[in-house]
């Protein structure tokens, strides 16, 4: 499509960003005599090239393309507890874990990987989380590129701490020699999921601080920093019913049970509680868990520069980006900075062919989740490369 830098109209194509937490790739087809999307079906018109001149007299004409915009992975480590007491629980969750849990995550489309900090083969995943034949469990798991396991066991007492060791530490079983965070990615959100009776865990619940800053403090920041959290914890554990039964304990809820230190971590990071006897609940809770992960993940603030029409070039320095609520109202428009240190509201920055929303940019294109964002390019926006 063509956009004039003067007074002349265009259509406009688009990227979407669902509220379900799903992106659509979308276009319009804008017309300068009024007509609409509807008119002419869904399509991207580029019109004359950049160096044609207008109508209207010398004016420049830029093109216009849509913004591929695409959503975070997603990255889960499940820590289960494999103590006598945690049978029942290791059995419902290695069902539930399938089709209550990946199924969601694999259905909406996310980049998604899945890792477990158990003993094995005491916790066992079988296809189509893992490749692992459980009814003749082979030496060691097989990993898939959505799953990870980090062999080792853990009680209550330790719980905690297991976590913190585990993360830059190999576990027994060699399959992570550095850690499972060798199996996080570092551009991913993380969430956490607790499994023990917490008979044996401190009810001291200034722990859970400690625990926090202990995991905020890793090398390489894979769970966030001080003051930018990165993770959320949910935990089953020896608690309460609620009511109904098939409710979790949300982050206002009372501590109750065992295991207070740990169930604080939760309540910290806004994660939920279940209580690990209520295993023919296990479905509903994971299907919940996945569905929060789900619409929690924002939209990555990075992408490619679209692709040119054939036989045509873009110019990075001509490129400005215009943001369209995605309730509607007047396009803003992102000017363009040599670097992130030179980042302000409403800027954005292009390095190595991608384009990187500043902070500020940022948080206001993850806010709205239907968010249209277009790529104008082609007229001289007197952007200076060299600052």
């Amino acid at each position: 499509m063509t956009t004039a830098c003067g007074d002349g109209g265009g259509g406009t194509g688009t990227a979407t960003t669902a509220a379900s937490g799903i992106g659509t790739l979308s276009t319009t087809d804008g017309t300068t005599d009024g007509g609409t999307a509807a008119d002419s079906g869904d399509k991207l018109d580029l019109g004359p090239s950049a160096d044609i001149e207008p109508e209207t007299g010398g004016e420049c004409v830029s093109q216009s393309a849509d913004a591929e915009l695409s959503y975070r992975p997603v990255d889960v480590l499940v820590v289960v507890d494999t103590s006598n007491s945690m049978g029942a629980a290791i059995a419902a969750m290695q069902a539930s874990i399938n089709d209550d849990f990946a199924a969601i995550l694999g259905a909406s489309g996310l980049d998604y990987r899945v890792i477990v900090a158990a003993d094995y083969p005491t916790v066992c995943i079988s296809p189509p989380l893992s490749g692992t034949d459980c009814e003749a469990a082979p030496v060691a798991p097989v990993v898939t590129d959505h799953y990870a396991h980090y062999d080792a066991a853990t009680g209550s007492g330790s719980f905690l701490d297991n976590i913190v060791a585990w993360a830059t530490n190999p576990d027994p079983g060699g399959l992570l020699p550095g850690g499972y965070v060798d199996a996080l990615r570092p551009d991913a959100v993380k969430t956490i999921v607790g499994m023990t009776d917490g008979t044996s865990a401190s009810n001291e619940v200034t722990l859970a601080a400690a625990f926090d800053d202990a995991l905020l403090a890793l090398p390489g920041s894979p769970f966030g920093t001080a003051g930018d959290r990165q993770y959320v914890f949910h935990l089953f554990t020896s608690m309460p019913v609620n009511n109904p039964p098939a409710m979790p304990w949300g982050p206002a809820d009372p501590l109750a049970g065992q295991g207070e230190s740990i169930q604080q971590v939760a309540v910290l990071t806004g994660g939920l509680r279940f209580p690990f006897t209520q295993t023919q609940d296990f479905g509903a809770v994971f299907n919940t868990i996945a569905t929060g992960v789900v619409e929690a993940t924002p939209v990555s603030c990075e992408f490619a520069i679209p692709e040119p029409p054939p036989g045509e070039s873009i110019d990075p320095d001509t490129i400005e980006i215009d943001y369209t609520p995605g309730g509607g109202g007047i396009p803003e428009t992102f000017h363009q900075v040599v670097g992130p240190a030179d980042c302000g509201a409403d800027a954005f920055y292009i390095a190595d062919g991608m384009v990187f929303l500043c902070p500020a940019a940022c948080g206001v294109v993850q806010a709205d989740t239907m968010a249209h964002l277009d790529v104008r390019y082609g007229c001289d926006v007197g952007f200076d490369p060299q600052g």
